[in-house]
């Protein structure tokens, strides 16, 4: 069982959550439901981008944000890194789509 702590700015406020799940990415999707957040990982992949042991590794998730399905990505030498920078991409990706563009 893994926890996370969760630091988000939430309607202008940098507020912290704890998070727990069966790994990594649960803990961190745990907290920011805790911080309102209707966030559902559907699907996970992750690959490494080139070989060796500075290799990057990509991470893609299939999210369920509100009902609507978005998808992220994020890149970082530590997989467990890219794996929550592609969910946070996921939910920055759902916000910019319910900002009407002008």
């Amino acid at each position: 069982h893994d926890q996370q702590v969760v630091d988000l700015v939430v309607r202008g406020q940098e507020r912290s959550f704890k998070g727990e799940g069966n790994g990594p990415v649960a803990a961190f999707v745990d907290g920011m439901r805790q911080a309102g957040s209707d966030i559902r990982v559907l699907d996970y992949s992750e690959h490494a981008l080139s070989a060796g042991g500075d290799a990057y590794a990509a991470a893609y998730v299939e999210c369920d944000v509100a009902g609507e399905t978005v998808w992220g990505v994020g890149i970082h030498h530590n997989i467990v890194t890219a794996s929550l920078r592609a969910v946070v991409c996921a939910a920055n990706r759902a916000v910019a789509q319910t900002i009407p563009s002008a």
